[in-house]
Order: structure tokens, then C-alpha cells, then sequence
């Protein structure tokens, strides 16, 4: 099953990639990085380049707990980048959105993620 998963993976990220924007996926993994006022906004290093599109958000996610007015539904292919989690943020057109859930679909060929711009 593990390599089906791979195959749709590669498929889907073959035929959808030139739909989605070019995106940042920022894993946080090193030192912290602070704006002027010495507040930490994000962390250097685990910078990876994505493919992604945001969309409304779901109704389902509009019903779990945490939403708010705003979250968006942001979709990102997952061939190639690992398991995408809460403790990433995301930028898509210049915009930084930090990831309230992610949920790796059934074919494993994309992550859909709950995200709220920052």
C-alpha cells in the first residue's frame, strides 16, 4: 500500500502543481528571529518550497472547536515534504498563515490544513 500512496502522490503533484502557488513551508527548527519590538516571529532555518492554494474553509471546519472568522482552508501538495504539523506556518502570496490543523488526506497526495493568516 505504501507504494500506491506514492504513486498517487506523485500523480497528483504532477498534474495539480501548476494549479497551486508557489509557498514557503517554515518548519521552525532554529534559532528565533525577533521583529524590532523583540518579540520572536518565527525561527530561522527548515525552510522548504511547497506548492499550495487557499481556499474557504470547510464547513466541517467552520464547526470544530478554535475556528475563527477568517480561517482558511490552505492546501498543499504533500509529494516530497514530509509530514506537515501545527507547529509550522505557511506564506503563499505574501501572506505568513499559521496551521491550526492538518490532516493528510486518504491518498496521501495532499495536506489539508486549517490556517489563520498572522
Amino acid at each position: 500500500m505504501g507504494l500506491l500512496d506514492t504513486d498517487i502522490a506523485a500523480i497528483f503533484s504532477a498534474a495539480l502543481s501548476g494549479l497551486y502557488l508557489d509557498a514557503t513551508l517554515h518548519a521552525g527548527t532554529g534559532e528565533p528571529i525577533y521583529d524590532e519590538l523583540g518579540n520572536v516571529i518565527g525561527y530561522s532555518g527548515g525552510d522548504t518550497a511547497i506548492k499550495a492554494q487557499v481556499d474557504q474553509a470547510s464547513e466541517a471546519m467552520r464547526e470544530a472547536s478554535g475556528f475563527a472568522e477568517g480561517d482558511v482552508r490552505l492546501i498543499i501538495l504533500a509529494q516530497g515534504i514530509g509530514d506537515v504539523t501545527t507547529d509550522m506556518q505557511v506564506t503563499v502570496r505574501g501572506a505568513t498563515f499559521s496551521l491550526y490543523a492538518a490532516e493528510l488526506d486518504a491518498a496521501a497526495s495532499h495536506w489539508i490544513c486549517r490556517a489563520r493568516e498572522t
